[in-house]
């Protein structure tokens, strides 16, 4: 399932972004706005799907969909839930192609703008220009 959100990461920044994401294998502490939303695959196992976006990227984000050049902290915080949900749900749809394990999602919840120290079972860390996405994934 990892390997769908990574995809999905990569294709959101690649054409939402218009910029190349490469996978990192360091983990920086660093504050990120972090969400995360919930699945089921169709083995009935339910994740926690979370991703974590630098405040510089996110305020990418914000210009690319919002054209503000400075968002407020609440207006960063939807975004990240509108990412998170765009990912994730492209993530869902890759799976349904495939159709190995396709997975059904919830609601994006928010949980924090702070260092991402959140427990999971795997993790991945993209530079996208220059600026850090972690996509993490813990079985519930």
């Amino acid at each position: 399932m990892l390997e769908y959100i990574i995809e999905a990461a990569k294709n959101f920044s690649r054409h939402q972004l218009e910029y190349a994401s490469d996978e990192v294998d360091q983990l920086p502490q660093m504050r990120t706005f972090i969400a995360y939303i919930d699945v089921t695959d169709s083995h009935q196992k339910a994740y926690r799907i979370y991703t974590a976006y630098e405040a510089e990227l996110m305020q990418q984000i914000a210009n690319v969909y919002l054209f503000e050049e400075e968002s407020d902290e609440e207006t960063l915080r939807e975004m990240t839930l509108e990412v998170a949900n765009m990912i994730v749900g492209s993530a869902k749809v890759l799976s349904e192609e495939d159709g190995k394990n396709p997975f059904t999602i919830s609601t994006p919840h928010f949980v924090k703008n702070d260092i991402f120290d959140i427990e999971c079972d795997k993790k991945q860390t993209l530079k996208v220009d220059g600026k850090i996405m972690h996509i993490a994934i813990k079985e519930l």
